[in-house]
């Protein structure tokens, strides 16, 4: 008697059958790549920050929480610049006045450049 191997059962994502599938699936696909954009300029910034002097393998749990702040923040900065709502944003615009900001302290012209 032949023995049957069963495999699982994987089901194949089909065509959006409509616009707000489709809307939707845009919406998962723009915040997956977020998700890695997000986590790949993370990477870079704490390489840099390692490279001019920072040791947070000293004590890694104390920085944890101000290095997943950092990945939220670089997330929520890209998934708005695509249209899509992150909570950071909320805490952005509730704390952060365009008043405090100090306009000589950042110049977004040369970034851009």
């Amino acid at each position: 008697m032949a023995e049957i191997i069963k495999f699982p059962k994987m089901k194949l994502d089909s065509p959006p059958q409509s616009l707000e599938e489709l809307s939707e699936k845009l919406t998962e696909y723009r915040t997956s790549f977020s998700n890695d954009v997000a986590e790949s300029l993370c990477n870079l910034v704490l390489v840099e920050m390692v490279r001019s002097g920072c040791r947070f393998e000293e004590d890694t749990e104390t920085f944890y929480p101000s290095i997943i702040l950092l990945l939220e923040s670089i997330r929520s900065l890209h998934l708005q610049a695509s249209g899509i709502h992150h909570p950071l944003q909320d805490f952005a615009e509730e704390f952060i006045e365009n008043e405090e900001i100090d306009k000589e302290m950042i110049d977004i012209g040369e970034l851009l450049e």
